[in-house]
């Protein structure tokens, strides 16, 4: 059947289908329910329809327009900036195609590339309170706050209950450390906009950082609720249970995080870390190990690999990134120390003579992480084995 007529079938056909089983329900007869559709999959849906119009039509700038929307919505950055500069490529001169891109460059952590696309929306007239709050937080991004506040006013002027002015606003007051009326304008953006992700993770952020830690996770657990998938909430509320020295409970947070999104290298270095400290190498090792084949230039992920290497017994292999390491910076003793040790466990064993530390270890990486403690929130209340009233 041709896909265009599955997706009408599928979407319009469905209210019908729906009422049908209703009225055979009434009958007496039994129907399987219909099953739910999700957001994601309406989107994948109307990629596909979009897929086969641009075949059937490649020179129609709008459907790329449309698919690069969506493609931006399910987190697939290159392909979403691929088809939005096709349609500028057909039809340089259109105002929103140039918002659009603006928005998929700033997804893409490029403020100053979506600032350059942005003004240029607005130079063609593409005049919107989402394009004048897109330019101010470009503008708070690259520190330009005078000329973000003017953006933001302007946005207000047309639009006075966009919740994303005023958590841009927040962004602003936070960055000059007035974190009360940040946190106003972060309250006032769950107002207006509920299910907005960022200002979840900006409030547990802030409150992790104010050591209000019941208060982060209760923002933490809000989010998931709207967003039941996303890894970074799960990485922030392990930050938070790290913090709070619940360490048992950031574990859980952490595993959840990486699952959703194996990338977040964030996640597996924290949880690397936590059973380093209790000196736990063989648990810790595959979490560096992750961090550091995800991303090689991700701080200390190579040092802290390493040692797991060596203190698990693999001397060879942690030789080899303790002298990579040297290599790249002569003046790191820790690496230098590194490969002095794990040459005379080969040649000595474990309790090798002299291997007394020669060189400065002042520039060793320090990484505040309490003392395990027992973490009460994953363990059920004791119960008597016997009956106390008898």
């Amino acid at each position: 059947m041709n896909k265009y007529l599955l997706f009408l079938v599928y979407f319009v056909g469905l209210p019908f289908l729906v009422s049908s089983c209703i009225s055979e329900s009434k009958k007496g007869i039994t129907i399987p329910p219909v099953p739910e559709v999700t957001e994601k999959a309406r989107r994948e849906a109307a990629i596909a329809f979009l897929t086969d119009a641009i075949e059937s039509s490649p020179s129609s700038s709008e459907n790329y327009y449309k698919r690069s929307l969506l493609y931006l919505e399910n987190d697939k950055v290159s392909e979403a900036l691929d088809d939005i500069n096709t349609a500028i490529g057909i039809k340089p001169n259109v105002g929103s195609y140039f918002q659009a891109k603006a928005l998929i460059l700033r997804a893409n952590k490029q403020p100053r590339e979506a600032l350059e696309a942005a003004s240029k929306a607005e130079v063609l007239n593409a005049e919107s309170p989402e394009l004048y709050t897109l330019l101010g937080d470009l503008y708070q991004q690259i520190n330009q706050y005078s000329k973000a506040k003017i953006y933001l006013a302007k946005a207000l002027q047309i639009s006075p209950n966009n919740g994303e002015t005023y958590f841009v606003q927040g962004e602003i007051a936070a960055k000059m450390a007035d974190t009360a009326t940040a946190l106003g304008y972060y309250q006032q953006t769950l107002v207006l906009k509920p299910s907005f992700l960022p200002v979840y993770l900006k409030l547990a952020q802030v409150h992790t950082n104010l050591r209000e830690y019941d208060l982060a996770l209760a923002y933490a657990s809000r989010g998931l609720r709207f967003h039941p998938r996303n890894a970074e909430l799960y990485l922030q509320k392990g930050k938070t249970y790290q913090k709070a020295w619940k360490t048992d409970s950031a574990l859980i947070s952490y595993t959840k995080a990486i699952r959703l999104d194996t990338a977040l290298v964030e996640a597996s270095f924290n949880a690397g870390i936590i059973y380093f400290k209790v000196r736990n190498y063989r648990y810790a090792l595959p979490f560096f190990e992750r961090t550091y084949r995800n991303n090689t230039k991700y701080p200390d992920a190579k040092f802290f690999y390493a040692q797991c290497l060596e203190y698990t017994g693999n001397y060879a292999k942690a030789e080899v990134y303790y002298q990579e390491l040297f290599n790249e910076n002569s003046q790191d003793y820790r690496a230098l120390n590194g490969v002095y040790r794990t040459q005379h466990k080969q040649k000595y064993g474990e309790y090798s003579p002299n291997l007394d530390m020669k060189y400065d270890t002042s520039s060793y990486p320090k990484y505040d992480i309490p003392k395990r403690k027992l973490d009460t929130t994953t363990l059920k209340p004791l119960q008597p084995k016997v009956n106390l009233n008898n």
